[in-house]
Formats: C-alpha cells, sequence, structure tokens
C-alpha cells in the first residue's frame, strides 16, 4: 500500500501491561493538537510482567552482594519486582544505575535515586554512556531484569572487566488474544517493548493473507531495532519511530501521525 492510499488513524491502542497505560493515555489527551481528528484509543494489553516465585535470582544475589557492587535495573517493572522482594534501602550494594528516565523514577521512590541515569537515549546505550568514565575491572555488576532480555550491558561491560551477573527477578508472558483485535492501517498499535512484538505476531498469524489484518496495521515503535524486528515478524504496514519510550515522546509522535494521515487524505492526489 503506497502512502497516498493510507487511511486515517481510526484507532489508537495502547499495549503496555495491564496497569501501564494510564500515563500515556492521559498525554495523548493532553498533547492533542487543534483541530486535529480525535481517534478511539484502546487499552490492549499484549504482555503479562508476572514476578518469579520466591523472588527469583534475587535472594541468592543479595546473599553475596556487597558495598563495591553496582545494581543495574533494566525497568521500573525490575524496580517494583525487586522491592517486593526486599526494600532496595537493605541492600548491600551502594551504587545503583538506571536504563531509562522512567526506570530512574522508579529508583527514587522506592529510596535509593539512581547514581547513574542516562540523558542521551533511554536505552542501554545511553546507560554505557553514562558509564564510560566508571570503573569496572574487576568490578561486579548485577542487572536486574525479566528471564530474558538484551545482552549488550553484560557484555560491553564485562569487556572492560566487570563481573557481570544477570538477576531475574520476572517473566513476561504473552495474554490470551480477544475475540477481535483492531487491523489494517487504520489502527494504530503503540509498542514499546520488543516482546510485545512477538506477542502481536502470534495474534497475527491467522491474518496473514487478508489485506485487513493485523500484519497490515500501522505501528509506532521506540527505536530502529524494534522496526527492524516488526519487519522480519513479518509486518507488512506502516511502522514509524517514535524517537524514545517516554508517554510525551510518544503521544506526540502519534499525534504527527494522524495529522499526517489526515493532510494526506485532504491533499489533491498526484496527476500520472
Amino acid at each position: 500500500m503506497t502512502d497516498h492510499r493510507l487511511p486515517p488513524i481510526r484507532e489508537v491502542v495502547l499495549t503496555r501491561p495491564a496497569g501501564s497505560n494510564a500515563g500515556l493515555q492521559q498525554a495523548l489527551l493532553e498533547t492533542r493538537p487543534a483541530g486535529c481528528p480525535q481517534p478511539i484509543v484502546t487499552i490492549h494489553p499484549l504482555l503479562a510482567i508476572r514476578p518469579l516465585p520466591r523472588g527469583g535470582d534475587l535472594p541468592d544475589a543479595l546473599a553475596t552482594m556487597t558495598s563495591a557492587d553496582l545494581v543495574v535495573f533494566v525497568s521500573p517493572r525490575a524496580v517494583e519486582a525487586a522491592r517486593a522482594v526486599r526494600p532496595l534501602t537493605d541492600w548491600p550494594a551502594r551504587e545503583f544505575a538506571a536504563v531509562g528516565a522512567a526506570t530512574g523514577r522508579a529508583l527514587a521512590d522506592a529510596g535509593r535515586p539512581a547514581t547513574f541515569l542516562p540523558d542521551s537515549s533511554e536505552d542501554s546505550e545511553g546507560l554505557l554512556d553514562c558509564l564510560r568514565e566508571a570503573p569496572m575491572s574487576g568490578r561486579r555488576v548485577w542487572i536486574v531484569r525479566g528471564e530474558t532480555g538484551r545482552e549488550l550491558l553484560a557484555d560491553t561491560l564485562a569487556a572492560r572487566g566487570a563481573e557481570s551477573r544477570f538477576v531475574a527477578v520476572y517473566r513476561r508472558e504473552c495474554l490470551e488474544p480477544p475475540a477481535a483485535a483492531p487491523a489494517g492501517p487504520a489502527s494504530l498499535w503503540i509498542i514499546t517493548a520488543p516482546q510485545a512484538l512477538d506477542c502481536l505476531a502470534r495474534l497475527a498469524a491467522g491474518t496473514h493473507g487478508s489485506e485487513s489484518g493485523l500484519l497490515d496495521s500501522s505501528l509506532l515503535v521506540i527505536n530502529e531495532r524494534a522496526r527492524e524486528r516488526a519487519r522480519a515478524l513479518g509486518f507488512r504496514g506502516p511502522v514509524a519511530l517514535a524517537g524514545g519510550p517516554g508517554v510525551d515522546t510518544l503521544a506526540r509522535a502519534t499525534w504527527r501521525l494522524i495529522a499526517d494521515r489526515a493532510d494526506r487524505q485532504t491533499a489533491t492526489p498526484p496527476r500520472h
């Protein structure tokens, strides 16, 4: 489908886990440009976050953690799951690091503000940039996360001499699909987690041959890696980049897409 034939966006689908979409929904309300069409906003979580039984790897990690260690949290969910096992103020480590501003806020709320908080980008690359001057040789780094995730932090810090260890405290699970899901290019799915793309692809498994199927839906993702992943999973519709996971960034990108589609509909079609 060529760009000038893309329909207006009539529905925006928020896909973060249950209880995590209110901020983005509010940001969409507050940043709507005057005169911009108002789509339906649907909340459709693709992932469930389940704390691991008995704290997962965390009790063993805490048993050997020392004050010289660095603890990295990859997400607010990692902070939430970890502090439920033991208050962060009681942890032996003295320095904490956060991937992204939202994780930094979660640490501050838990009483342990991040020693290292990136301001260049809200991903592993941003934190690595923030840590570039921090001594790593011989230092133990605990990376608190889900059961799976990117290896970049651990590999890069290990290359600098650190002893990187993953601490799994939760797992991600795809939710059961509803009877019907918004589909086709008029539906914009906002995807902020790579695993959510996998869940959406599973949901789309029966629509490969449909012009209005989920694989033809519009996607808004946070970075180029996610766009490449979407294409590899077979998504055929437009895949736009938001530029980051922050709710204001996502909201502004959403309204740009909605306005752009609306403008295309009113523009004079090209003559051939």
